[in-house]
């Protein structure tokens, strides 16, 4: 994770209990103090080097966890009145070492999967998705107004 923290987004470390026969990896619970509701769940799985930039939500909380695989996850506030305005915040994640990263509203988010393997992620999402009212706004990768270089 890089030192540069937005307002608002939370690092969960994730609990991964492992024995002879594998592993149980807890990612959630309604009994967590940072549970922020439920509207949908779903695995996504992308391919190496594969970018996935850049999306925000006005009223879904999304929450990402890697369940399989390693990527890096990039966050830009572009939020007016946040403490944190022009900040960008990384987040490496990876199996071996399970975080769930809740990201808040308005957050400009995208990823990139690393390593030789498809990168497989659990989204937990506040709000279910809507095709006739989608809750997302959408940049390219390369897009100036968010200061990241998927290349660097």
């Amino acid at each position: 994770m890089s030192a540069a923290l937005i307002d608002g987004v939370r690092v969960i470390p994730l609990k991964k209990l492992v024995n002879e026969r594998g592993h149980l990896m807890e990612v959630q619970r309604i009994d967590d103090s940072h549970f922020p509701g439920y509207g949908q769940s779903y695995v996504t799985a992308t391919h190496p080097g594969v970018i996935k930039a850049w999306y925000r939500h006005h009223r879904q909380i999304d929450q990402i966890a890697v369940v399989k695989g390693a990527l890096l996850l990039v966050l830009f506030d572009a939020r007016e009145d946040s403490p944190t305005r022009g900040v960008v915040q990384q987040v490496a994640l990876d199996d071996r070492d399970p975080v769930l990263v809740q990201v808040p509203v308005e957050i400009w988010h995208g990823f990139q999967a690393r390593g030789n393997e498809d990168a497989y992620l659990l989204h937990l999402n506040t709000l279910p998705f809507q095709f006739e009212d989608a809750d997302e706004d959408r940049l390219s990768p390369s897009d100036p107004s968010i200061p990241w270089n998927w290349s660097a």
